[in-house]
């Protein structure tokens, strides 16, 4: 076993064969985009206590893990002695995991820090971390847990309450990156502007964004090709395309977290099926089933809960305007959380796809806006809860809800909006309307805005208007 943990752990030996060797930082050295989280700057993990980074597979967990101990072996200057990586994926048992930290908080440093990459495959992993907790065995240690599948990691984090210590941020969550990340990591000359954009009130003329939109709106094209998960996106810039096999690494990873709970691929393919046969539009459990063999409504709903919990979906129901919450019993929209795991869905479901197709498609603005108003659906997830509104003169693509207040939003990546198209929208006073022009107006009681400028902004977790 400890044999098999050295992989992960060489900077026991030296920093330098660390860098080289070590399989996550070893892919760094190949590959033109280098993405650097935020969090590596913070000092978020400076005290002992149990830590939970949860996201979706191949956003860059345990490659942020490697940075981290990098920094701290050279910023830090701590002995390598005083950390320890541990992957969930070949530790067979609690028993196990309790036998190896024990070894390791052997009493000989005041601050150790514990790395579990992928907790959740490790069988009743909370129960030997809750009895570490409770035996004082952990006092001194910075525990850092992650995992893909955020409704069994969150359902066992709850045996920890009031044991988790004494930070003020223990919970972290990992997303595909945003637009404004992309384009901050393929081209750093834009950063000062997209700085400006968050800053800047959305309602305000920005004449450094005006010049900017034209190249903005072609990297936003490219965002809808590989999305936000850093292997595509380094793969397109190498490449040009994704190929199949990156697709399928992704595809696999899906099929064999719905394998964990019992479930069946043959379901889930028919459920991606249906999807797509539907997507954007609002259905009900029982209208999605009959795209399908499943004929149980629960079935479907269960199955998608689990692909909201390992961030393959979101749901967005609509919402009761006078509550500002959804309305469970009526009809859902579900998105795709990324254009990355969009086209992966898509290859899954016909071998014959290409990514050329897709580049080919996007041309048309029509095919395009389905994928442009799941980007703003994911944008806007981040900032606030989400909704859609079916009102008696149509619907608006998003509600979001702040507080006691709402914001609802509605994505026409079209050159020319019909009037007659916003007749909903038209009900609020404070409508945005997200177009692909860079002009700013107004239009009855609602402004218009370039929905570019718009991602940029809103990806910092705020809205000025």
């Amino acid at each position: 076993m400890f044999d098999e943990l050295d992989i992960h752990n060489q900077f026991k030996e030296s920093i330098t064969r660390f860098k080289k060797h070590d399989p996550h930082l070893k892919k760094l050295t190949v590959i033109p985009l280098i993405y650097r989280s935020l969090l590596l700057d913070e000092p978020v993990f400076n005290n002992p206590g149990i830590y939970l980074i949860t996201g979706g597979r191949q956003i860059g967990k345990t490659t942020f893990l490697k940075q981290l101990i990098l920094n701290l072996l050279i910023k830090r200057k701590l002995d390598s002695k005083d950390i320890l990586f541990l992957s969930g994926e070949i530790i067979d048992s609690h028993y196990i995991l309790r036998r190896i930290i024990s070894r390791f908080c052997d009493g000989s440093s005041s601050h150790k820090y514990l790395f579990i990459d992928e907790v959740n495959y490790i069988s009743d992993w909370d129960k030997s971390i809750k009895y570490l907790v409770d035996s004082g065995i952990l006092d001194q240690i910075s525990v850092i847990l992650t995992g893909s599948d955020s409704r069994i990691i969150r359902t066992a984090m709850k045996r920890f309450a009031g044991r988790r210590g004494k930070a003020d941020k223990i919970d972290f969550i990992f997303s595909p990156l945003t637009f404004k990340d992309f384009v901050c990591l393929k081209n750093k000359g834009l950063k000062p502007l997209c700085k400006k954009i968050i800053s800047t009130p959305l309602s305000e003329q920005l004449t450094e964004y005006n010049i900017k939109h034209k190249e903005l709106t072609v990297l936003f094209y490219e965002y809808l090709l590989h999305g936000g998960y850093l292997p595509a996106i380094n793969e397109y810039a190498m490449e040009k395309t994704i190929s199949k096999a990156t697709m399928n690494t992704y595809i696999h990873w899906i099929i064999g977290d719905i394998l964990k709970y019992n479930k069946s691929e043959n379901y889930l393919f028919e459920i991606f099926r249906g999807i797509k046969a539907t997507y954007n539009t609002p259905i009900s459990w029982n209208n999605l089933s009959r795209y399908l063999s499943i004929e149980h409504h629960k079935t479907i709903s269960n199955y998608c809960d689990i692909l909201v919990s390992i961030h393959v979906l979101h749901i967005q129901q609509a919402i009761i305007e006078h509550k500002l919450i959804g309305a469970p019993k009526k009809n859902r929209k579900i998105y795709f959380r990324d254009p990355f795991i969009d086209h992966t869905i898509t290859n899954y479901l016909n071998p014959d796809f290409t990514i050329g197709q897709i580049k080919h498609n996007l041309e048309n603005n029509e095919f395009a806006s389905q994928y442009v108003e799941a980007v703003t659906v994911d944008h806007c997830k981040r900032w606030s809860p989400t909704y859609y509104i079916k009102g008696k003169k149509g619907e608006v693509d998003i509600v979001m809800v702040q507080g006691n207040k709402m914001y609802p939003v509605e994505v026409k990546w079209t050159d020319r909006i019909r009037i007659e198209s916003l007749k909903q929208i038209q009900n609020y006073k404070n409508g945005i309307i997200l177009t692909p022009k860079a002009e700013i107006r107004r239009i009855n009681n609602n402004i218009s805005l370039p929905l570019v400028r718009f991602l940029i902004h809103i990806s910092a977790e705020q809205l000025i208007i």
